[in-house]
């Protein structure tokens, strides 16, 4: 895959830090010009300046994918400055209470609004430029949630949700050559709702650069075909 994806446009939400951040780098490494998003703009630039140190390319937009005026704003901006997106890693999302009675109004509307809304928000603001791509791919990165749900209703509603979308994706892209893939990965050493990072075996916990390998092969593979979904789990956790 050595520099298979060289002059290609990646966009990635959420790349800030965790898997988000893996995929940049992984996906810069490839010869791919990244343009991250994520809310917080002293760790995004901080992602950007650890891909250029290894002679990637990479451009940043602070903003909030829940909030519509924002997400055009940034849109409009890669836009103008890539003209097409050949790749979109929908990859933001928060956690939310783990119970239905800890879970207020506040919390629905936040975990809602990124983790399902910001998928669609900025997947229809770069239609136009996804159009424009040969063959373009859509990665939605949803989690293991998304099939079995839990005792989040916000979390879970969200990441079910997403299959429906990702699915309306994929068909709407049929004719202009977009492939849609949703993800569904377990738990990731990624310091997700604070468990400490590198203490689990592998076993346990998901290394993210190797879930970002997955991903860099998704969207390098042959455009005749596409997967529509995967699952991954960590070796001690099989089955769903």
């Amino acid at each position: 895959m050595e520099n298979s994806l060289e002059g290609r446009v990646a966009v990635i939400t959420g790349a800030s830090h965790g898997l988000g951040q893996a995929v940049a780098l992984k996906l810069a490494g490839l010869g791919a010009h990244t343009a991250l998003i994520a809310r917080r703009a002293q760790p995004l630039n901080e992602a950007a300046e650890s891909i250029r140190a290894k002679g990637g390319v990479a451009s940043v937009y602070p903003g909030d994918v829940a909030d519509a005026a924002q997400v055009r704003s940034t849109a409009a901006k890669i836009q103008e400055a890539y003209g097409a997106v050949d790749i979109l890693i929908n990859n933001a999302g928060v956690p939310a209470p783990r119970t239905f009675q800890e879970t207020d109004f506040s919390d629905w509307d936040e975990v809602i609004g990124i983790n399902l809304s910001g998928v669609f928000y900025l997947t229809r603001a770069l239609w136009d430029c996804l159009t424009k791509a040969p063959s373009a791919y859509v990665i939605n990165i949803s989690g293991t949630a998304g099939l079995r749900g839990g005792g989040s209703p916000a979390y879970g509603g969200a990441k079910f949700g997403l299959t429906g979308l990702n699915y309306a994706i994929a068909q709407a892209g049929v004719e202009h050559k977009i492939r849609s893939t949703i993800l569904y990965p377990g738990g990731m050493d990624t310091g997700w709702r604070g468990a400490p990072i590198g203490e689990l075996p592998r076993s346990e916990t998901m290394d993210p650069d190797v879930v970002a390998d997955m991903i860099a092969q998704l969207v390098t593979s042959p455009p005749e075909f596409v997967v529509n979904e995967a699952v991954l789990n960590p070796l001690a956790q099989p089955f769903m």
